[in-house]
């Protein structure tokens, strides 16, 4: 609702480009968490594309990068199936984006956030970092993660560190937690960690797979719920505990189509590509052949965009739930969806949001 000429062009179906990408520029990682979707058995199946040895050449992800910028794109989150700032040419490939025009998010394990190269370059050219905690014990983030740096003990520094020194006026920095059967009894510690480290926020999010959804903690949700409402009492002005979603079900093999919605729309505001070089419709099922639209490295990300294989599997895969039947970002579409039907009215929508929300924080990472 932030990108009102966006929504313009949306509802009267006129061409525009994702204004945001999700890159992962690493297949490696320096940890081993026991929940991480790409090296679990429970998603062999989905991430069929993955690799530990994929990584984009510097000098390639560099060229993307300001293509992506030629291109009306605005901000691009470094994430992936491995760890982007273990990548040799991290600070290179960040600040030439950066010096492009993007806005630059990062989601890490937060392992490298200590060393200089990768300390300055996020003082520099960040918007945000988002870290996985993971823990609230030292002890049990080694056992599920496999650490070796002694990243934990680093985190109460660094982060305070990071937020003193950032450069953008909107720096964001905080936590993530994924909330597993072996680490739910240590919320309400991460949830203090994160406040004496001196993070904006910590957020929390059960553990998923997509074919199973949340049921390996289903034995402890009442335990988790009560848990997480402990933590939200620990919310401020100036830290917020997130609360997520308990009940979210499956996304592939599985018959039930969940939300409002015929296609994916948010794939037309947000594009990822995967450290295959890859460009997927969205972040969720990028790694998946099912969902593979051409090589940006190979082809070039405008020729791919716009080009034949976009286009092409568009029309081979024509309604969202021949394929995903669940989905992250079911808001958005659903909100989309009215919108492109006429349920909802465009410029009394925009009035009204202009009213509720006069500035919109980080409204390129859409």
């Amino acid at each position: 609702m932030a990108h009102g000429e966006l929504l313009r062009k949306f509802v009267a179906d006129q061409d525009f480009k994702p204004i945001h990408m999700r890159i992962g520029i690493m297949g490696a990682c320096n940890q081993r968490c026991h929940f991480c979707n790409f090296h679990s058995p429970n998603e062999e199946q989905f991430y069929d594309l993955f690799s530990f040895k994929d990584a984009l050449p510097t000098a390639k992800a560099v060229t993307l990068l300001r293509q992506f910028a030629e291109n009306d794109g605005r901000a691009v989150t470094f994430c992936g199936s491995g760890e982007c700032t273990i990548h040799p040419g991290y600070a290179e490939i960040s600040r030439a984006g950066h010096d492009a025009g993007l806005r630059i998010g990062l989601i890490t394990n937060g392992s490298r956030l200590g060393r200089p190269a990768v300390a300055d370059t996020v003082v520099a050219t960040h918007t945000w970092v988002r870290i996985g905690l993971n823990a609230g014990t030292e002890a049990t983030y080694n056992a599920i993660t496999r650490d070796r740096e002694r990243t934990f003990t680093s985190f109460v520094q660094t982060v305070g560190r990071l937020r003193e020194a950032a450069v953008a006026p909107d720096f964001r920095i905080g936590f993530n937690f994924v909330i597993t059967e072996r680490n739910h009894r240590e919320i309400l510690q991460a949830a203090r960690i994160g406040r004496e480290a001196g993070a904006h926020y910590v957020r929390f999010e059960p553990e998923f797979y997509s074919a199973l959804g949340h049921e390996t903690i289903d034995a402890v949700l009442p335990e988790i719920a009560e848990a997480l409402n402990e933590a939200k009492a620990l919310s401020s002005d100036d830290f917020e505990v997130s609360i997520p979603k308990l009940d979210r079900g499956p996304m592939d093999r599985v018959e039930t189509v969940e939300g409002d919605f015929e296609r994916c729309h948010y794939s037309r505001f947000v594009t990822a590509v995967g450290a295959d070089g890859n460009l997927y419709p969205c972040p969720q099922v990028h790694l998946n052949s099912r969902y593979l639209i051409g090589n940006v490295l190979e082809q070039g990300y405008l020729d791919v965009l716009e080009g034949g294989p976009r286009a092409e599997w568009e029309a081979a895969n024509p309604r969202r739930t021949d394929l995903c039947k669940s989905c992250f970002y079911r808001p958005q579409n659903e909100l989309l969806e009215q919108l492109h039907r006429g349920r909802i009215e465009l410029e009394q929508a925009l009035d009204a949001y202009a009213v509720e929300v006069p500035s919109t924080l980080h409204e390129d990472f859409v």
